[in-house]
């Protein structure tokens, strides 16, 4: 396989995972393993990350540019909704945050084990399906209370795990909170922005300082650009899935996974 080719697969992982409930970080995981290619390095998955992040930015640019104005607005009673969520979705990006600090702060290393996927991938699948089917379907994103969205930033850090799933364990809680399935996605989306950017300027940082390189610049552009396309689609496809179906067959999907990686790398 040619290392386009490669880029071109990688970033189609990375981008229909992302932001479906199956585990992005899983699937590029595993990703060397099956096609006996090696890793291409961290300014290539950085450079998958920033398409990602581009694509949901831009679908949702005008809900960000209203939840910015609303946010320093000082007029107290215009646009309530949207500045009681834009804090929520502060409250819920700070544990992730201080997460991180911890972690560097004791050098705590990523996990990177494939085989952790194996059980990670079953369990939250498990986790998905159940919150998913006895999750209430009465409420949405403007009714989510500060703990629910503090819950739901908590449950974020069990996403540095690989196999878990970021939208996956996201979704999972707001569906627990009591949110329907079309807020619990727009809240997961609007989450990722400020998780992915904090990740990638992470990633960014440690590359520059602790794994200084050559930088191909081609292939960061090829990566950024197909990433976006195949983000943007991820995203397009799974609301309007949502409108007539539930998560269950992602939740298939992730046991299917394990089971195939467990025969796989056993």
């Amino acid at each position: 396989m040619g290392i386009i080719l490669y880029l071109i697969l990688l970033s189609f992982i990375q981008g229909m995972t992302e932001f479906l409930p199956v585990s992005s970080s899983a699937h590029l995981l595993i990703l060397p393993y099956i096609t006996n290619i090696q890793d291409q390095g961290l300014v290539i998955d950085i450079s998958a990350h920033i398409g990602s992040l581009l694509a949901v930015c831009y679908f949702y640019r005008k809900d960000i540019t209203q939840l910015i104005n609303s946010f320093f607005s000082k007029k107290c009673n215009e646009n309530l909704k949207d500045k009681k969520l834009s804090l929520n979705l502060i409250l819920a990006f700070l544990p992730i945050v201080l997460f991180g600090i911890i972690m560097l702060a004791f050098n705590i290393p990523e996990i990177r084990n494939p085989k952790i996927v194996i059980y990670t991938s079953a369990i939250f699948g498990v986790v998905l399906y159940l919150a998913d089917l006895y999750g209430s379907k009465k409420k949405d994103i403007n009714n989510l209370s500060y703990k629910s969205a503090i819950l739901i930033g908590l449950s974020q850090i069990l996403a540095t795990i690989p196999g878990v799933s970021r939208s996956g364990i996201t979704l999972s809680m707001a569906r627990v909170c009591g949110q329907d399935r079309a807020s619990a996605l727009k809240f997961t989306f609007l989450l990722s922005i400020p998780t992915i950017l904090i990740v990638a300027m992470g990633s960014f940082i440690k590359f520059i300082f602790l794994m200084p390189m050559p930088i191909n610049y081609f292939y960061i552009i090829i990566t950024v650009i197909f990433s976006f396309i195949f983000s943007l689609f991820a995203i397009k496809f799974i609301l309007n899935w949502v409108k007539k179906s539930s998560f269950k067959v992602f939740a298939i999907y992730r046991i299917l996974l394990a089971l195939f990686l467990y025969i796989f790398l056993k």
